[in-house]
């Protein structure tokens, strides 16, 4: 009977609680610990379908046969099956790799006509290791890691898994913290009509901002959510943010769009997903056809009924259902037949080769009319080249998304997309003359919206008008603006900002504007207040307390007049403010100059919001922004800095370049790779050195190139041009001199163009034209 308790009947080997006790005696033992034990986890992906095409029977042989190669292969200690197609060995570290890829190979060989993978997970035991379950555990996720890998079959226990295991046990006992406090955003990524380019809608995507971790991506926080079950939490929380964001924009005047949400499968098992989002769009008093809701094709394959239900009734209820990831599953037609969808929508990387591979191009461009024909528009995600988007418009896809069009934004940002982009943002255009000036620029406030009077209107323009004819005030708006990369226009910067203006010498008020409330909280100044009454009140209610003492100190007036006469008259600081009592603290920056007017002191402070500023800038850092091959920028980094730098210099001229390297695929096929890589690189270095300095370098794709250049003088940007058109350049790769030429086309903002799309399709043009003149040519985009 113990003997039997100890087996198992299947294999013969020792089964999971005999291992464990057998295992724990012999990695106490001293003597084993010095030939370096390691535990060894195997496991047989999708053996259940293996079952399921061969039969259980042959399921059983082929358990049997891999318990008979891993005990001959690994005989020296002990060897157990836990369950399933799930066995472990103990054996000694030497040739481990070489022995596990022998097992594999025999594995393979069992049914050459199935297609059985297997992976293995190894533990190498450390002398302060005392318990094996752990051990074991350790060796199973590193198995675990490499699941889904194609090209791996072993994987060490390392740092990197314990780091990696460590983030997910924080994402899940986090979850709840980070939806509660705000750390989870929820980003919009713009949704074009392919036929003519203009918005028609958003994809709500979530973005975790950790105080710990950082920026944490999606890639990393939706699968350990979806794993542990509580993937549901995440996607309650974003159609409820998404509800509540399309009701601020309509109360605010703004046109809404449709926004897609997506949805996992396990969020239909664990919750009525119907009740989740009508309870939000009815709260929210909002539009049905506001909210597209998502899923994607592999969580479709559900066989309980859930999923096909609850689907039929947000169908039924008004809502648009999307199938996401098109194409990606074995049953995708089938789904067609057994669910009804309004869109389909794919990835671009499964046509990423449409241009020379003309049948698979066939293929797709019969499934969008076949989608056409039974009343289903079509979706491209992904997309990020002109060409990606005139192939779309040949096939006649419907919609598009992708960095081409615009990045995943914050709801702040938005606005500021479809007014530069040409779309219209405001529903009705107001007629009288205060209601145009406070609706002009018109973005999501910082701080909470307040009843006005006429009167407290009027005090608000009189305000904003002593702002715009102050000198001083001119001058710090210029200083923050250099130093401030998120503020998109100079009214938005001025509408809320904090201007003091303060007789230090007499201690009073001269004059203020308290951003667009003109109070800090619930309190109102005015001029000949006492100044140091009001430091101290903005200190103690406004600041949060472990930066009281510095930002005391900043504002102290004995401070400021020392450092006067001392020959500081001007300084900076950046802090925590409580904007609101019902949101987290934001950092702001103020900075200050003193000067002295009819024998006072007086002191002139601007301070202004920089919270978004400084998470982007958190971002950029975690982000890789460098292309590894040139050490450029890279497109997600250059093109929004070239949206940032379009944004604060509407007006002023700048210039968008682009380059590539004539008949660069010949250079590969004749040279190779490596060569066309050092062209690459020697090219990269020449752009960097000649308009690095003053404007952005940016590495696209393959042999293109993309510079943005500011305060552009045209005769001295022609010259820079000139270096690169009209000259055959040379390098030198082992044995070989290769020569090659670069074409350009460029284009002028603003006088050709504005906005960042726009001036990317005219370079784009301008060089197409120059390459059908012949190599090594430049051009300047011309209408026609």
């Amino acid at each position: 009977m113990l003997r039997n308790e100890e087996i198992d009947q299947l294999t013969g080997l020792s089964n999971l609680y005999s291992f464990r006790d057998k295992a724990q005696k012999m990695i106490d033992d001293p003597e084993l610990r010095k030939k370096d034990p390691v535990i060894i986890y195997f496991d047989v992906e999708n053996f259940k379908a293996y079952n399921a095409k061969f039969g259980f029977e042959a399921g059983d042989r082929f358990l049997q046969n891999m318990a008979k190669s891993i005990r001959k292969i690994f005989p020296e200690l002990l060897v157990a099956r836990f369950s399933d197609d799930h066995f472990v060995a103990l054996a000694y570290g030497n040739s481990v790799e070489a022995r596990i890829n022998d097992v594999y190979r025999r594995v393979k060989g069992y049914n050459p006509d199935a297609d059985i993978q297997m992976r293995a997970g190894v533990y190498e035991l450390e002398y302060d290791d005392a318990d094996v379950s752990i051990a074991c555990d350790k060796a199973r996720m590193a198995c675990n890691s490499i699941k889904n890998s194609y090209d791996a079959i072993v994987r060490v226990y390392d740092k990197e898994i314990g780091n990696r295991i460590n983030l997910a046990n924080y994402i899940i006992h986090n979850i709840n913290e980070a939806v509660l406090k705000g750390y989870i955003k929820v980003y919009y990524q713009p949704i074009v009509r392919v036929i003519s380019g203009k918005v028609c809608g958003f994809e709500a995507l979530a973005r975790w901002i950790d105080p710990e971790h950082g920026f944490l991506m999606p890639s990393v926080f939706i699968p350990v959510l979806e794993d542990a079950h509580l993937i549901y939490k995440l996607d309650a929380f974003v159609v409820r943010q998404v509800c509540e964001d399309l009701r601020e924009f309509t109360d605010q005047g703004y046109k809404p769009y449709p926004v897609s949400v997506n949805f996992s499968r396990s969020d239909f098992h664990q919750r009525d997903m119907y009740r989740v989002v009508n309870d939000a769009v009815t709260s929210n008093d909002i539009p049905r056809s506001l909210i597209h809701v998502e899923i994607t094709e592999s969580a479709l394959e559900d066989e309980s009924g859930i999923l096909k239900g609850t689907m039929d009734k947000f169908r039924h209820g008004g809502y648009q259902v999307w199938m996401d990831d098109f194409g990606s599953g074995y049953s995708s037609f089938n789904l067609l037949k057994d669910y009804e969808f309004d869109v389909l929508k794919f990835d671009m990387k499964f046509l990423q080769d449409f241009a020379s591979k003309p049948r698979e191009t066939a293929i797709w461009e019969n499934i969008i009319n076949m989608a056409e024909e039974i009343g289903i528009q079509t979706l491209a995600e992904g997309v990020e080249t002109l060409e990606t988007w005139e192939f779309l418009k040949r096939v006649g896809c419907e919609k598009a998304q992708g960095y081409f069009f615009g990045r995943p934004m914050s709801k702040e940002e938005i606005l500021d997309y479809l007014d530069e982009s040409g779309e219209k943002v405001f529903a009705c255009k107001q007629e009288t003359r205060f209601e145009d000036l406070l609706s002009e620029n018109n973005t999501i406030l910082l701080e909470d919206d307040s009843e006005e009077s006429i009167e407290e209107k009027q005090a608000g323009i009189a305000e904003e008008l002593y702002m715009s004819n102050s000198e001083m005030y001119t001058k710090l708006a210029a200083r923050g603006f250099a130093s401030l990369l998120e503020y998109n226009s100079y009214s938005q910067f001025q509408k809320y900002s904090f201007f003091i203006v303060a007789d230090l010498s007499n201690d009073k008020l001269m004059n203020l504007h308290l951003s667009k409330q003109r109070k800090i909280l619930d309190k109102r100044y005015r001029s000949d207040d006492s100044y140091e009454a009001m430091i101290e009140e903005i200190v103690r209610d406004t600041v949060i307390q472990e930066e009281k003492g510095d930002v005391s100190t900043f504002f102290n007036r004995d401070r400021l007049i020392l450092a006067y006469h001392s020959g500081i008259n001007s300084d900076n600081i950046e802090f925590h403010r409580i904007a609101s009592v019902k949101v987290e603290p934001r950092w702001t920056h103020t900075t200050y100059e003193i000067v002295e007017e009819d024998g006072k002191l007086v002191a002139y402070f601007l301070s202004f919001d920089i919270d978004e500023y400084r998470k982007s800038k958190e971002l950029v850092r975690q982000m890789a922004e460098r292309d590894t091959l040139t050490g450029l920028y890279n497109r997600h980094t250059a093109v929004p800095l070239i949206r940032n730098r379009l944004y604060r210099h509407q007006k002023g001229r700048a210039a968008m370049i682009m380059m590539d390297v004539d008949s660069f695929r010949e250079i590969n096929d004749r040279y190779g790779h490596l060569a066309g890589d050092e062209v690459l690189r020697r090219i990269a270095a020449r752009l960097d050195d000649i308009f690095g300095r003053d404007g952005i370098v940016c590495h696209i794709d393959q042999d293109e190139f993309l510079i943005f250049v500011e305060d552009v003088d045209e005769s001295d940007l022609k010259n820079r041009i000139d270096r690169f058109s009209g000259n055959v350049f040379e390098v030198r790769f082992h044995n070989d001199l290769i020569p090659f030429t670069v074409s350009c086309g460029y284009v002028i903002h603003p006088d050709q163009g504005r906005g960042y799309h726009d001036l990317y399709r005219k370079a784009d043009t301008a060089l197409c034209n120059a390459k059908n003149h012949g190599n090594g040519l430049a051009q300047k985009y011309e209408e026609g």
